[in-house]
């Protein structure tokens, strides 16, 4: 079984998803289980997500600034705020914040409709950025 990948942002069509200008709408039901003795019982939370289209600044609290992650967000941070280059064989390549977790990791979306086989996009394309 191969899987495809999608380049780009993507729309979900459903009747539990909304877009507007300013936001994404969706309506999500999250489904557990409840025991209590020997019953169990389905329990259903019903919740609303609104997901603002336009990026927003970000502010991080570090605690354990001297670690590996620490050290690492504050340097990409300084790099994002002094619009550091640098040249590669590929070209000049500039700060960005979202570092290689962002631009490298991939999540399943779902099946091709026609093949059955897992379609997944990177990371960054489920959410505006």
């Amino acid at each position: 079984m191969t899987s495809t990948s999608l380049d780009g942002p993507f729309k979900v069509q459903s009747s539990r998803c909304q877009y507007t200008d300013d936001a994404i709408l969706s309506d999500y039901t999250y489904e557990t289980t409840v025991v209590e003795g020997n019953i169990v019982k389905p329990v259903e939370t019903k919740m609303k997500f609104k997901t603002e289209r336009k990026v927003p600044k970000l502010g991080v609290m570090l605690v354990g600034l001297g670690g590996n992650n620490g050290c690492t967000c504050v340097a990409g941070a300084l790099a994002n705020k002094m619009n550091m280059t640098w040249k590669t064989k590929d070209g000049t390549k500039k700060a960005n914040y979202w570092g290689s977790l962002m631009m490298a990791s991939t999540v399943r979306l779902g099946n091709d409709a026609r093949t059955g086989n897992g379609v997944y996009t990177p990371l960054d394309n489920l959410l505006p950025m």
